[in-house]
């Protein structure tokens, strides 16, 4: 009977330590939230300082690249100790590939000082860093083990993804409007860079909680002045040159908008976390050995047995004042219970890396860009009255075919 005991402390205790590795990751999430912040504010400030010929944003880009320098100091603090761990192995090669994108910053600076890059290639590899750091949130939603974290996860990586795509559209507005007016292409990317952050928020609001939901209502409509600027991009109308400073600003104040409410997220990760440990905690405390003579342990599936019907617990253990199989059935119940919620969470995230493979295939394939990907799976799904899930697994078995 010991040993039962033993393990089912063992079980306890697993959970508080996997709670615990948690509540770190929920920390790192933290850092990464500020640190894209501060590389999307970055990014916006040598968007317009590339489109305007150097004229404008020069000190701001000064500014914004010592912000995001402080932001890798707590970034690199928060990350955890690189060292093996049990079904890790995956979140530690997407840490590598976000330290290598993140060491290349230097470069990149130096490259758009210098004027080797444009703004599209610019914000490309800007792109690029900062979705080597929503891959870490994504991950950490993907294997949290517990339903209340795991949701506030999906809800943060879901609005970040979206808050991401805002700055996108921000950067290629910038740009289109800087130049008089926008190409058929930088139109085609507002309109899927804009039904693609509608996605992403409304995933957001599956998983956030009331208040979350009820912080978002006033944000969910851009506003009537970015409204109009949004229907003068996309469908070709000219503006003049104080288009795109005015846009800027009007993007860049929702953005900041965002991030109070993604700081919220952030917040309220880390308090299911810590309220998780805490009941886990006291959970583990309860006592479990009193005196009752009444304790019988049934043999399951003992109903077949000639006569049989219990062993008596005197002399195989000491007087136990709640059932061993008691504890661990409400272990075992509380367990299954979580494994069904998190089976029903990452079918959704499922779906999102289904849709994301196959984009990553087309735009090796086609070479189109991240949001042209998704529109040319969002417009096959509509022609042919499908879900994108269903276009975006039918691409995906043509290019298993293909490299077979």
């Amino acid at each position: 009977m010991s040993d039962a005991l033993t393990w089912l402390q063992a079980s306890r205790d697993s959970d508080i330590a996997s709670l615990q590795r948690l509540l770190k990751t929920g920390e790192l999430m933290a850092a990464i939230s500020e640190l894209v912040h501060r590389l999307q504010r970055e990014r916006g400030a040598n968007n317009l300082w590339i489109c305007s010929g150097g004229a404008l944003f020069s000190a701001e880009r000064l500014a914004r690249q010592q912000e995001v320098c402080d932001g890798l100091k707590h970034f690199y603090q928060a990350l955890p100790p690189a060292v093996a761990q049990p079904g890790y192995s995956r979140f530690c090669n997407l840490i590598a590939a976000t330290l290598q994108s993140l060491a290349g910053l230097p470069a990149l600076r130096q490259q758009i000082s210098q004027r080797e890059l444009d703004q599209a290639a610019a914000m490309a590899a800007f792109n690029q860093v900062i979705r080597t750091l929503l891959n870490l949130v994504f991950e950490a939603a993907d294997t949290a083990s517990y339903p209340g974290i795991s949701r506030a996860l999906i809800a943060l990586f879901s609005f970040m993804q979206g808050k991401e795509l805002a700055g996108q559209e921000r950067a290629i507005g910038s740009a289109g409007f800087a130049a008089g007016q926008f190409t058929s292409d930088q139109r085609s990317q507002m309109v899927a860079l804009i039904a693609a952050q509608e996605q992403s928020f409304t995933t957001f609001r599956e998983f956030a909680d009331s208040a979350a939901c009820e912080c978002w209502r006033p944000l969910a409509q851009p506003g009537r002045d970015i409204e109009r600027l949004r229907r003068i991009a996309c469908t070709g109308g000219r503006y003049d040159e104080t288009g795109a400073l005015h846009w800027f600003s009007l993007l860049s104040e929702r953005l900041d908008q965002m991030k109070t409410l993604e700081d919220a997220l952030t917040a309220t990760l880390m308090q299911r976390c810590r309220e998780a440990i805490d009941q886990a905690q006291r959970h583990a405390a309860r006592p479990v050995i009193q005196g009752d003579s009444n304790f019988s342990l049934y043999v399951s599936g003992a109903d077949w047995l000639p006569g049989a019907a219990a062993l008596n617990s005197d002399g195989l253990a000491p007087q136990l004042g709640r059932s061993v199989l008691s504890l661990i059935g409400e272990q075992s119940q509380r367990l299954q219970q979580q494994a069904d919620e998190l089976a029903s969470m990452r079918a959704s995230l499922d779906e999102r890396r289904v849709v994301d493979q196959a984009k990553h295939w087309l735009m090796q394939q086609q070479g189109f860009s991240e949001e042209a990907a998704w529109q040319a799976l969002r417009k096959s799904a509509m022609n042919q009255n499908k879900r994108v899930l269903e276009i975006a697994q039918a691409v995906l078995a043509v290019a298993k075919t293909l490299s077979s």
